[in-house]
């Protein structure tokens, strides 16, 4: 009797423990949701560690350069590769991963010193938002070097606090544009 008793319990513990743990995987596409970059991935599209389609990941990217040229030269326009934060926040979100990926394809590719460039909403201080974004700009780089591999002298990091905003910071919306790291390659190249 305690044997059935006990195995009825493993039982319905193995079945609620995705539950329970967080391994739900609402697209079916091997990704648990609390990691889930991409939720809502088709059925049969292939996924990367983040869950988004790999497809995407492997499309060229063209970045701006600080002479306001695109490199590389073969490229037509610039791609908007932009990682977003949260208020107030250094940390990059899931929903972010795909970018930084991008991000680690473009410097495997090609030989080229990076800016990093830090930005923040207008909430707050002037100084406290050049901090942060300069924090931010620093994350990013610490990932791409820890996670990534990369050499940390290939990176330019830079905060520029409020002063370039991308949307107005009179909406939540438009805040949470601004703040933001985006990509920039060196001019000397």
């Amino acid at each position: 009797m305690n044997k059935c008793w006990l195995t009825t319990i493993c039982i319905i513990g193995l079945v609620l423990s995705p539950v329970v743990f967080g391994w739900n995987d609402s697209d079916k596409d091997g990704v648990p949701d609390t990691k889930d970059a991409c939720p809502n991935t088709p059925s049969g599209v292939l996924v990367d560690a983040s869950g988004c389609d790999k497809s995407r990941l492997f499309k060229k990217v063209c970045l701006t350069t600080t002479d306001d040229k695109v490199f590389p030269e073969t490229c037509i326009e610039a791609t908007e590769l932009v990682l977003n934060f949260e208020f107030a926040k250094t940390e990059i979100l899931y929903s972010q991963w795909q970018i930084l990926a991008q991000i680690k394809q473009f410097l495997q590719l090609n030989d080229v010193k990076l800016c990093l460039i830090g930005h923040t909403d207008s909430v707050g201080s002037e100084k406290a938002n050049q901090s942060l974004s300069e924090a931010r700009a620093k994350k990013v780089m610490g990932l791409l070097v820890e996670d990534y591999g990369f050499d940390p002298g290939r990176f330019i990091v830079r905060g520029m606090g409020t002063r370039f905003p991308i949307s107005t910071n009179d909406t939540q919306v438009g805040r949470a544009l601004n703040r933001r790291v985006n990509f920039v390659v060196e001019s000397d190249h």
